[in-house]
């Protein structure tokens, strides 16, 4: 029993599994967030009247309550396990 507990913990199987799972769960339930900016033009000919332009800046992907630029990937608890998954180059 215990060698099947230890299989299942390193096994690739279940990298794979739950990189899916996060994976999916982060696409499907992630906002886009933007900020609003503001800034003024000027016209080569005619500076008298600048032009206030307001547009919508994309920020990141709002989950969980933080922002990332792209999806982070799964988090990994135990250190032993990411170092067998980083010796059989699941992980970059």
């Amino acid at each position: 029993m215990r060698t099947i507990k230890q299989w299942w913990r390193y096994s690739s199987l279940r990298f794979y599994i739950a990189n899916t799972l996060w994976n999916y769960k982060f696409w499907l339930n992630c906002t886009k967030e933007y900020n609003t900016i503001e800034y003024y033009t000027f016209h080569s000919a005619r500076n008298e009247n600048p032009e206030k332009v307001t547009r919508k800046r994309f920020v990141g992907y709002k989950y969980k309550g933080k922002i990332y630029s792209d999806n982070p990937g799964i988090t990994i608890k135990d250190r032993d396990v990411w170092e067998v998954w980083k010796k059989k180059g699941l992980i970059n």
